[in-house]
């Protein structure tokens, strides 16, 4: 059965994405080294890829909650929603950024040690260090520009600079991240 959270990545979340980054081709006319200022517009797009990679991970684990609530796997109506309440009671995605730490106690709440299982099924640069990195990295950056520390602002920029070219690589990793088949 196809997922409904990759389908709304790759459909919903995706053109959202692409209108902004629509909107930065428009403002700059799609030329490199322009001599408009372009910063808060890129920041913007870093704050949208934060945005939908939390949604991504909170539809999710929405989704990987339902197919335990099924009727077929708990019969009764009351003790079903029962299940399904307490399995998102706390969920850090729901408070928190989807930072490596929260997504991995919200998918142990359901019983999955995700990054154990991600790095077994993708080792090496595609694996669960990576995207742990960019993750953090991505969090440290909407962090930075959300809460106006510029000192955060700076630490993502001096990792990666907070650029079109950037948003563009991290958002083909994080679509990457999506489509893995531990999922």
């Amino acid at each position: 059965m196809a997922s409904q959270s990759l389908q709304r990545w790759k459909v919903d979340r995706t053109a959202a994405m692409d209108r902004l980054e629509n909107v930065h081709a428009k403002v700059t006319g799609g030329l490199a080294g322009r001599p408009r200022d372009v910063t808060e517009l890129n920041h913007a797009l870093f704050l949208r890829l934060a945005g939908e990679v939390q949604g991504y991970c909170r539809d999710l684990h929405d989704e990987a909650i339902e197919s335990l609530c099924t009727s077929a796997q708990v019969p009764n109506q009351q003790l079903r929603d029962t299940f399904r309440a307490s399995l998102i009671r706390g969920r850090k995605l729901d408070a928190g950024n989807a930072a490596p730490g929260n997504i991995g106690n919200d998918w142990a709440q359901l019983g999955m040690g995700i990054w154990t299982e991600l790095n077994a099924s993708y080792p090496g640069t595609r694996g669960s260090a990576d995207w742990n990195r960019r993750l953090e990295w991505l969090n440290t950056a909407r962090n930075g520009i959300a809460h106006n520390d510029s000192v955060k602002v700076a630490q993502a920029h001096a990792e990666y600079p907070l650029t079109l070219h950037t948003f563009r690589v991290m958002r083909g990793r994080f679509s990457r991240f999506g489509r893995c088949q531990v999922w």
